[in-house]
């Protein structure tokens, strides 16, 4: 096993990656939800790019080229200060309230699975699984960059160059 660190150092720039995840769900129904705790959401397989923003923002790079592509005026984007944690230098790593986290631009969805206590179960069968979240507008962009910040804690594996690694936190 080794850590997301340890295979991020290498990163220069910005390059794509594979990654499984592993996150708790959270129920509705609150406490009275009896698989309140037991369900997990397990994706496997999703592409995303990492980025370690040395020499620019990678974010605000890929948004500029979208809005020129799409025929609009991409002077007039600006990017707004982080909402939450700090990037560690060099990195496409935040650090927030004593947790790590690792900010992507996301591309693809892995597959999805649902386990509960391990098992994997049929979503039908879990009760009080929340609706799917669409995604939020983003000012005039018609072909979204979305990022994503996974906690470190949850990703269990990434595929770079496509070697894969299994990793602890």
């Amino acid at each position: 096993m080794t850590t997301l660190r340890e295979k991020l150092v290498d990163i220069n720039g910005a390059t794509f990656i594979g990654i499984d995840t592993e996150t708790p769900v959270k129920l509705t129904g609150g406490l009275k939800n009896p698989l309140q705790g037991h369900v997990t959401k397990l994706v496997e397989g999703s592409s995303v790019m990492v980025f370690t923003n040395q020499r620019s923002n990678a974010y605000s790079n890929m948004v500029k080229r979208r809005l020129e592509a799409e025929g609009k005026n991409a002077e007039q984007f600006i990017l707004g200060v982080r909402a939450w944690g700090e990037r560690i230098p060099n990195t496409p790593l935040i650090d927030h309230n004593g947790e790590i986290y690792l900010e992507v631009i996301f591309l693809r969805a892995g597959t999805v699975k649902y386990l509960v206590d391990g098992i994997e179960t049929a979503a039908a069968d879990i009760t009080g699984l929340p609706p799917r979240k669409e995604e939020a507008e983003q000012g005039g962009l018609d072909n979204k960059v979305i990022i994503r910040t996974y906690k470190v804690s949850s990703i269990k594996r990434v595929t770079i160059d496509k070697e894969t690694y299994a990793l602890h936190a």
